[in-house]
């Protein structure tokens, strides 16, 4: 292909894009490759071949995930929002910003926002929707790194 590969993918500068998790495994079936075998299994233990996903299948999973484990008292969900958010609190009071666990955190606290979102009923993107068009266009200005609007 005329150009190499940074048509398609132009951040590469020529180079090939990285393989799939599926190429990976086809080419460890020819080679028995060790370095391979230990890539497919970073890949299979840090998910990378399942973060395809864009953000409504996500939510939709977490939703189908929370139903499936019955998650369905919105009092006990929402102590889960509370401890989660005390987990980011914990991260953030020590000053751990760049840390896995500050990630993880704030990923649990997602799922498990969404998931008080679904048990009462609510479309969690809606929420979402509906909480930047209030904001989006707010005036007011930034205090002390906080948004402070005006009355």
């Amino acid at each position: 292909m005329p150009g190499g590969y940074s048509g398609l993918y132009p951040s590469l500068n020529g180079q090939k894009p990285p393989k799939t998790f599926e190429e990976k495994v086809i080419e460890w079936g020819g080679t028995k490759s060790i370095s391979l075998a230990y890539e497919i299994c970073d890949d299979l233990y840090y998910g990378m071949f399942e973060n395809d996903l864009d953000a409504e299948e996500l939510i939709a999973d977490v939703m189908l995930w929370g139903r499936e484990k019955k998650l369905n008292d919105p009092k006990a969900q929402l102590n889960k929002v509370i401890e989660e958010v005390g987990e980011i609190a914990h991260e953030i009071t020590r000053n751990n910003y760049d840390s896995d666990e500050l990630e993880d955190a704030i990923g649990d606290s997602m799922v498990t926002l969404i998931i008080l979102a679904d048990i009462l009923g609510m479309n969690p993107v809606e929420c979402l929707d509906e909480a930047y068009c209030a904001i989006r266009r707010r005036k007011g200005s930034t205090k002390e790194g906080t948004f402070v609007k005006e009355q």
